[in-house]
């Protein structure tokens, strides 16, 4: 239906007439899309922006006092609708961000935990290669955690001794360790501050 003034075809629009509505769609859409583009990057999305602030508009109240005021309020609606799909897809990006550095710390950690894994492993077998009295001192300050003088009590030995033991050892599981897994072995020093 081709509306010869602009007053019928609101009256028609704001009394819920489908073909007012369509002829409004048809006058309007492709202004509308242009403008929703601005929103985005694709022809479809913004089509389809452009198409839901046509539906809201329908579906809200219609109580505009011109032509010009109805085109201004879909204008505005499209602007809503484009503002949310713009939040939307950003917080989907987000959502994707965050799952990948998520998954980059997973792969991360899990890479650490070979590597704890695989540098322990090299350092208990090297600690059993030491003398036995050496090896007990690692063991009892390394590995449990004791303090110098909590071995030279337990052992019933002076605390010396249990410092040149542990010199003595360090020196040996130098020889036996690779470099990494050596530097390691100093980081439990300094961790738990025992040499």
């Amino acid at each position: 239906m081709n509306y010869t003034s602009e007053k019928e075809l609101l009256e028609n629009f704001l009394k819920g007439e489908e073909q007012a509505c369509t002829y409004v769609y048809n006058r309007y859409f492709s202004r509308i899309c242009l403008y929703a583009s601005s929103f985005v990057d694709e022809t479809k999305e913004a089509e389809d922006i452009a198409e839901e602030g046509f539906i809201r508009l329908w579906q809200g109240k219609r109580n505009f006092e011109s032509l010009a005021h109805l085109k201004a309020a879909l204008y505005q609606t499209t602007r809503r609708v484009g503002l949310n799909h713009q939040t939307a897809r950003q917080r989907r990006l987000n959502r994707v961000d965050m799952y990948a550095a998520q998954q980059d710390q997973d792969q991360n950690s899990h890479l650490q935990e070979i590597i704890y894994a695989e540098a322990m492993a090299e350092l208990y077998e090297a600690i059993q290669k030491l003398p036995p009295k050496a090896r007990e001192i690692i063991q009892l300050t390394y590995l449990q955690g004791n303090s110098n003088q909590e071995v030279a009590d337990l052992l019933h030995i002076s605390i010396q001794t249990v410092k040149n033991q542990k010199m003595r050892a360090l020196s040996l599981l130098r020889q036996h360790l690779n470099r990494d897994s050596f530097n390691y072995l100093l980081s439990l020093v300094v961790l738990f501050g025992k040499f």
